[in-house]
């Protein structure tokens, strides 16, 4: 197998998730990290740019994860399919959109009551279903993670494959390791 094949094809399964619904490259995981704690949770993949490998991500203003993105914008994201025994990690830099009226009016009316939910994200309530979706304020947020460097591992009962991609302003350095 050819090494740049490889990458590819991680790239291109990464693409694959902000477009069908039943990839589980769809829901990756997102690290974060602010005073040396570590968060983790899933996010829905929205849109992966090829042209300089990025990922966007929808968030509310107010939510945890915005917060820490805006003190810390190093990140990772984790993928992983079941089927294909295919495990892809994203060292990235997140940076929030300043143009998100076009990922906005792409919402149904469902979606766009996520981001207006009162009390905020994380607050507590007295009850599962004591919160309401009447935020005058939209706090609709978009994250794009630049890919800084990419790590596949592809298992296999033949040998397992691994291999490394490193992210420059207009290449990528890939070389293989040990699984």
């Amino acid at each position: 197998m050819n090494i740049s094949t490889f990458t590819l094809m991680a790239l291109k399964t990464i693409q694959q998730g902000t477009v069908d619904r039943k990839s589980s490259f769809r829901l990756p995981i997102l690290s974060t990290s602010v005073n040396n704690k570590v968060f983790q949770r899933i996010v829905v993949a929205r849109n992966f740019n090829e042209h300089d490998c990025s990922l966007l991500i929808f968030t509310d203003r107010e939510s945890h994860k915005y917060y820490q993105l805006n003190h810390n914008k190093n990140c990772s994201l984790l993928f992983w399919d079941q089927k294909q025994k295919l495990q892809v990690q994203v060292d990235g830099e997140a940076s929030i959109l300043e143009n998100k009226k076009t990922h906005w009016d792409k919402l149904n009316a469902k979606q766009r009551d996520d981001y207006n939910i009162i009390p905020f994200p994380g607050k507590k309530i007295s009850s599962a279903k004591d919160y309401e979706f009447e935020s005058s304020d939209n706090r609709f947020e978009v994250v794009n993670v630049k890919f800084r460097q990419m790590d596949i591992l592809k298992l296999s009962s033949t040998g397992h494959c691994r291999a490394k991609c490193i992210f420059t302003k207009n290449s990528r350095k890939e070389h293989w390791v040990a699984p």
